[in-house]
Order: structure tokens, then sequence, then C-alpha cells
């Protein structure tokens, strides 16, 4: 005959035992799903090369973040050196200065939880970007670093599906 107290040990023993394995499983998911948190967004294999194998969607979104103020800063430098119109550089490099700073509030956004804000200060980024090549389009001008501003969108297209995932 089993007595109560034994009863009570088995029941106590067989929850601990259920909580564990149910805690486990789901850490084992959550691991899987931030395994490769690239896999969601438009541009897969660059996003691998910005959150250097990054596992968690918060460091993740913050290695995208500061790869993209990295190559956002030597654009703008870049950018000085080219020979086209005054104007329509000068527009271009303050676009550069607010994506500038439109990325460092993001990481203060992230930092903070402010998952709203973060998401609004990445899009602004695109429309910064975007700015610079519509004023050459407007202009009827050829945009001599095209190609480094579609990278510098789809780093940030990126960082935005990145952020999506922070919790």
């Amino acid at each position: 005959m089993v007595s109560a107290h034994t009863s009570a040990v088995v029941v106590l023993i067989t929850a601990a035992t259920t909580a564990l394995l149910l805690a486990h499983r789901a850490d084992a998911g959550r691991l899987l799903s931030t395994v490769d948190l690239c896999q969601q967004t438009d541009y897969p294999a660059l996003c691998r090369t910005m959150v250097k194998s990054k596992v968690n969607a918060e460091k993740a979104t913050q290695s995208a973040i500061n790869n993209l103020i990295l190559h956002t800063r030597d654009a703008k430098t870049s950018a000085s050196n080219v020979k086209a119109d005054k104007s329509l550089m000068d527009v271009c490099n303050e676009m550069y200065e607010d994506a500038l700073s439109n990325l460092t509030t993001s990481l203060q956004n992230l930092k903070s939880h402010d998952k709203p804000s973060l998401q609004s200060n990445l899009s602004a980024v695109i429309s910064d970007l975007e700015t610079c090549k519509d004023t050459f389009a407007e202009s009827n001008a050829k945009l001599p670093f095209e190609k480094i501003i579609t990278l510098l969108e789809q780093m940030t297209s990126n960082s935005l599906a990145l952020a999506a995932e922070v919790h």
C-alpha cells in the first residue's frame, strides 16, 4: 500500500518533470525560430552578413543597425568625392546626415524597447535615401552612387524585418 506522502512525492516529481520538459521545449522552439532570423527578410544572404550569426532578435537588430551605420558613413564619405551638381549633392549629403541621425536614434529606441519608434526611425532612413534618389531623378541627372543607395535600402529593409521580431 502506497502512503499519502509517497503519492504526493510522485505527483510532485511528475509535475516538476513535466514543467521542465515543457520549459525545455519552449526554449528549444525559441532557439530554433531565432537561429535563422534572416530567413523572413527580403535579402537573407545580406542579412546574415549583417547580424554575424546572432540568434537573439534584439542583438541581431542591433548588429544590423550598427552595420548599416558604418555603411552609411562610408557612403556619405564616398559621395562627398563625387563630381555632380552641387545642389543635388547637398540634398544627398543632408539626407545621409538625417539617415545617420535616424539610425542612431533607432539604436536608442532598441535599447529602451520602444518598438514603434524603432520601426518609425528605420522607415525614415528609407525615406531619406529615396529623397536623394528622387532629387537626381527630378533633375534628369544620373545618380552616380545608385548601387550604394540600393544596398543601404536593402540593409534598412532587413533591419526593419529584424526589428519586427524584437519583443
